[in-house]
């Protein structure tokens, strides 16, 4: 007699959570852009492409994303060759520096800039009144790709520092042996075998930077883009048919899906394999050029974390509505925490911490279906799975409230379908964290535990999963942190009592009010360093590497 088919049971189990609130949602956000006043049409299209506000959106996009990419090239590559390929005195703080980027929230980085550089910022006031000095509005694509490049760098640092480690010297030093100068062993033999981490790390910038929708809803809100322009059409069609807010959402998904696509071809056209070998040796130089070098890129470093440091000095600022007196001390921006503060943190830690459990768990049995228990279902859940990747977050609560906000099971209105876009969102992080965990486990571990008569369910929660958990742990602090930050999908699926932390900040920023808006996100950060912190150095976690 045949056991109970629990790995048969696990695969329809995730294929419905994920048709359910992936594919369902995004099937019918792409129907409802093809429905015009009589049925099915192309109208909703045809109206995108003949209104000039949406087509300069389009456009907009397009450029924000490819001048991010530029800019993040720019700094990350350089950052990653010094770090390793060179030895400086300060390498240390510029290999770990940079991955603090990848936690701190769009809305606190937007925030701060503005508060340093913004019509009131503290360096506008002090050149002008100080030297007279009129600086250029920060407000607009000044604002936007300053930001987003020192938000996104990090990106194309990780990625290409792996490279470069990965990079056999024997091959560099076969060219040379073969007579090739140094800038030649570069051109053809370094720069061809980073080409495909260098593409596919503009691309995951790209992606990032056309779904993006903090930063440029605060800092160029003049400025259309796609994802602000989604959002825009929700608000203005709640009720009525929503065939616009559709369109828009259904063109940012393939803009981004169209760049992914070429990620892969790209990957797969100039993709080169090697054995593992002797890594570079690192280069000397001399000690007046080795502090030079170092101190401009420890200088980049800090200036891409200074909204930390800007913000830990605006909570305790004396404000005045928009106005801060910087220099003068005072814990009254902190005044609006006791009354809107403990609800918005409870909401966010509440939902944080259930989309960090469901994340984690859905994410290491989809992983382990997908490496170990492979199947044609196993190639459809593999799609599923990283489809959330390509949507942003603006577009996942627009097709989550267009599928769940009526009939017998409506979701909409509670925290429910907060939870499940953020579960939604970070799921796919667990995924890629714990597979490369599931990679290293043999399949005779679980096939020892079967033969003695261990079930599978049973062998997997009582041999497996111990093995597993260094990895669920990484995973479910990168999405514990990522989820306190979340405002896109919020901002369209919150309702009145369930604000979070980044929703107060949003609505004190909009406001004008940076002293509260500071205090707010001085929180935010400890909720999100604090964990770090604690799973880094006392429980010994590698929620990020750099070796």
């Amino acid at each position: 007699m045949r056991g109970f088919p629990v790995w048969t049971v696990a695969k329809f189990a995730c294929l419905a959570v994920l048709a359910a609130f992936v594919a369902v949602p995004l099937f019918r956000l792409f129907a409802l852009s093809l429905q015009g006043p009589e049925g099915w049409s192309l109208d909703g299209y045809r109206r995108f492409f003949a209104t000039p506000a949406l087509v300069d959106a389009l456009v907009n996009t397009v450029t924000l994303g490819i001048a991010t990419a530029l800019g993040a090239l720019l700094l990350g590559l350089p950052l990653a060759f010094a770090v390793a390929r060179l030895r400086l005195p300060c390498r240390g703080l510029l290999a770990l520096a940079p991955l603090a980027t990848f936690v701190l929230p769009d809305i606190i980085v937007t925030q701060s800039w503005l508060m340093v550089f913004g019509n009131n910022g503290l360096v506008t006031n002090l050149l002008h009144d100080r030297f007279g000095i009129t600086l250029p509005g920060f407000y607009g694509w000044t604002g936007l790709v300053f930001v987003m490049v020192l938000q996104h760098y990090g990106y194309v640092y990780l990625l290409v520092l792996a490279a470069f480690r990965g990079i056999d010297r024997s091959l560099e030093e076969a060219a040379t042996v073969l007579g090739s100068g140094p800038g030649r062993v570069w051109r053809t033999v370094t720069a061809r075998l980073l080409l495909p981490p260098v593409a596919t790390a503009a691309l995951i910038v790209f992606t990032l930077a056309v779904d993006n929708f903090g930063v440029p809803v605060i800092v160029a809100p003049r400025v259309p883009v796609l994802s602000v322009a989604a959002y825009n059409a929700f608000v203005s069609e709640f009720g009525g048919g929503g065939t616009m807010q559709a369109t828009m959402s259904v063109v940012l998904v393939a803009l981004v899906a169209l760049a992914l696509i070429l990620q892969k071809g790209l990957a797969r056209g100039c993709g080169y394999q090697m054995e593992a070998g002797r890594a570079p040796v690192r280069i000397d130089l001399p000690a007046p050029l080795a502090r030079l070098v170092g101190g401009g890129l420890a200088a980049m470093v800090l200036l891409s974390l200074l909204p930390v440091a800007v913000v830990a000095i605006g909570a305790f600022t004396h404000s005045i509505g928009p106005v801060l007196h910087w220099g003068r001390f005072s814990l009254g921006n902190f005044a609006s925490l006791a009354s809107f503060g403990a609800e918005a943190m409870r909401n966010s830690f509440g939902l944080a911490t259930l989309a960090s459990i469901a994340g984690v768990l859905f994410g290491t049995v989809l992983a382990w279906l997908s490496i170990k228990k492979r199947s044609g279902l196993t190639h459809l859940l593999d799609y599923l799975g990283l489809l959330p990747l390509a949507v942003s977050g603006t577009v996942l609560g627009i097709a989550l409230i267009n599928t769940w906000n009526g009939g017998w099971f409506a979701l909409t209105g509670g925290w429910v379908i907060m939870a499940i876009a953020y579960f939604i969102r970070r799921m796919p992080y667990a995924v890629n964290t714990t597979a490369a965990a599931v990679y290293q486990i043999r399949d005779s571990i679980e096939e020892a535990s079967i033969s003695l008569g261990v079930p599978p369910g049973r062998s997997f929660l009582k041999v497996v999963l111990p093995l597993l958990r260094p990895a669920m742990a990484g995973g479910a602090v990168f999405i514990w942190v990522t989820t306190l930050s979340e405002l896109s999908a919020t901002i369209v699926l919150y309702s009145p009592g369930l604000t979070t932390m980044p929703i107060q900040i949003y609505q004190q920023i909009d406001s004008g009010y940076m002293g509260p808006a500071s205090a707010y996100s001085l929180i935010l950060l400890l909720s999100i360093f604090l964990p770090l912190w604690l799973a880094t150095r006392i429980f010994g976690i590698r929620v990020f590497a750099t070796d």
